[in-house]
């Protein structure tokens, strides 16, 4: 067991108003990342946060929780944890009572012959007038555990060193990963390009519409293109402007000069429209393919993410349109107003 206690004071212990038995003071509970935790009921709950940060190369499931206080705030069973992210549980302090609770952490872990193995720890929560608060652990047993009791948080590593290569083919283990320890600031993400070719043009419908009228015509319409960054790895909300900087850190050191991940014009288009024809344009910007390995250090686990590309918008090349037209059918004809009218497509 590694157990580190430390009393409360200044949270509601010293000098706090009593109210039967619950002790009345300020919450500062901190968000948990894994799940978020249920709020106490009573908003005067003095309350102690504890976190369990995991950094090991497991995904952690809760399985049980043991002598839960009736407003204690936390995710429930079944919660996952992932490489990088940490539970967070709110434990109230009933002032001269002494409250333990215990939480069962499964993970599973792959043996040599192929299959895995179903393994369990536990951590227990501590709240007590008398000996202060502590967190106390019996995963000592399999990982590294760093118990800093006086912020009430249990940081949970490898015993050993590994590396661990996820190949371009495994592309949604690869975004997992990169969305899961970049943005924790627990792992350290390194970007190595590898090679740099022609990528795929991205094309999208800026303006169309008719022209109903017996006569050919002529006219212009502004069209506003925006285009960014596209990669083979699916990165979500704030992730996706982590994954971006360490891209460009990764681009700016092999290759020199600024890159940027996004491109965008605002230009007036000419076009022609024959009578009684349906016009449609496209907005064709050209990119860049960048392909490199990812490095993500967590704990004592390295993992290299091999074959990741990302289409860079070329910041060299104009946008290129194109357009075409086909016959209104007979039933367009009869509905559509007897105009010419081509608009932008946002």
């Amino acid at each position: 067991m590694n157990t580190t206690t430390h009393r409360l004071v200044g949270a509601g212990l010293i000098g706090a108003t009593v109210l039967g038995s619950i002790a009345v003071g300020a919450i500062t509970a901190a968000p948990a990342t894994a799940a978020t935790p249920r709020a106490a009921a009573a908003t005067a709950d003095v309350t102690r946060g504890f976190d369990i940060v995991n950094t090991t190369k497991h995904t952690l499931e809760l399985q049980g929780i043991d002598g839960a206080g009736d407003r204690d705030g936390y995710a429930p069973t079944g919660t996952k944890i992932a490489p990088g992210q940490s539970y967070h549980y709110e434990k109230v302090y009933y002032l001269l009572k002494r409250g333990e609770t215990t939480l069962t952490f499964n993970y599973r872990e792959a043996l040599g012959n192929g299959s895995e193995r179903i393994a369990a720890f536990q951590v227990s929560l501590v709240v007590d007038a008398v000996s202060g608060t502590s967190i106390r652990t019996d995963a000592g047993d399999a990982f590294t555990i760093h118990n800093q009791g006086l912020s009430g948080q249990l940081t949970i590593s490898e015993k050993d060193f590994s590396e661990i290569t996820v190949p371009a083919s495994d592309a949604q283990r690869q975004a997992e990963l990169l969305n899961q320890t970049c943005i924790s600031g627990l792992a350290s993400c390194t970007f190595t390009p590898v090679t740099k070719e022609e990528g795929k043009a991205q094309i999208r419908l800026v303006a169309g519409g008719a022209n109903n009228t017996e006569k050919a015509r002529e006219g212009s319409v502004t069209t506003k293109v925006s285009a960014g960054t596209t990669s083979s790895v699916e990165t979500t909300g704030s992730a996706k402007l982590t994954i971006n900087g360490i891209l460009e850190a990764g681009l700016t050191h092999k290759y020199g000069g600024t890159w940027s991940n996004t491109k965008e014009e605002t230009k007036v288009q000419p076009y022609q429209v024959g009578a009684y024809k349906n016009f449609n344009m496209w907005s064709r910007v050209l990119t860049e393919r960048v392909t490199g390995d990812f490095t993500v250090k967590l704990g004592k686990t390295t993992w290299k993410l091999s074959g990741v590309h990302f289409d860079i918008p070329r910041a060299d090349a104009d946008v290129l349109y194109d357009s075409a037209e086909r016959a209104l059918t007979e039933q367009e004809k009869a509905n559509l107003p007897k105009i010419v009218d081509i608009k932008p497509v946002n």
